[in-house]
């Protein structure tokens, strides 16, 4: 069964064909630290946070064994870009990579994401694209929405690494919260990576906002590098924490 209406007898004009869904990025990132008296006005009750930011922008091609034929009927359903900011935290004992904002430019991304809880909106969103035969001395990627910049970010990488700070920063948690469903909950999301490139270098960050995007909680005071990477994700667990309420 499709995730989503619309429904039909084929399925075939639901909205988020059914999973599970695997997702190779390519990503341009930068690691900071912010202040964390800012950044825990906007977490969930009892997280604490821990200091490090991590923002990316990243072109994404998603699919799923349920729907093939969208590669090649409709590649630009699965084929979107993200931009986004996770904050280190602890809850309960556990540290995990908490997702306040998240940005795409693509509806079945978009409906897909609010389903498990990332927080995500539609913006117009730019990256350097990667290609074995195209090496500029710098990467960059940048989103804007409703007439401003989110962020932009820049990488020149130097060097090869094994993995990225992002890896430390523990398993991913989302705030579903639908307050017309009464639902508000948190939800895990467990990461499975691979990694086929990963260049550590100097990165570089303009953060922006606007009157709907209160971006300015997570304004760094140290930027701690810049990460160029192409990954493949899978959710190897999805779970619910339990209500807020």
């Amino acid at each position: 069964m499709p995730w989503t209406g619309p429904l039909t007898p084929s399925g075939r004009s639901a909205l988020v064909p059914e999973g599970p869904w695997i997702y190779l990025m390519d990503a341009v990132a930068v690691h900071a630290k912010g202040s964390a008296e800012r950044i825990s006005q906007v977490l969930p009750p009892g997280a604490k946070p821990l200091g490090d930011l991590w923002f990316y922008i990243a072109d994404i091609i998603s699919y799923s064994s349920s729907s093939e034929e969208m590669n090649y009927l409709s590649p630009d359903l699965l084929q979107y870009r993200e931009a986004a900011v996770f904050v280190k935290i602890e809850l309960n004992g556990r540290k995990h990579a908490y997702c306040p904002f998240m940005y795409v430019d693509n509806d079945v991304s978009l409906v897909r994401g609010l389903m498990f809880g990332f927080p995500k909106k539609m913006a117009r969103i730019e990256i350097t694209r990667f290609h074995e035969l195209f090496e500029p001395k710098k990467y960059g990627g940048s989103a804007y929405r409703a007439g401003y910049n989110l962020l932009r970010i820049a990488v020149e990488p130097k060097a090869k690494a094994e993995r990225i700070p992002f890896d430390d920063f523990g398993s991913w948690l989302l705030r579903r919260y639908f307050k017309p469903m009464g639902v508000d909950e948190l939800v895990e999301f467990v990461p499975e990576v691979h990694y086929s490139r990963i260049l550590s270098g100097e990165g570089f960050l303009e953060l922006g906002g606007g009157f709907n995007d209160e971006l300015d909680f997570f304004e760094p005071s140290e930027l701690l590098g810049g990460y160029l990477y192409s990954l493949r994700l899978r959710a190897s667990e999805i779970r619910s924490l339990g209500s807020l309420e």
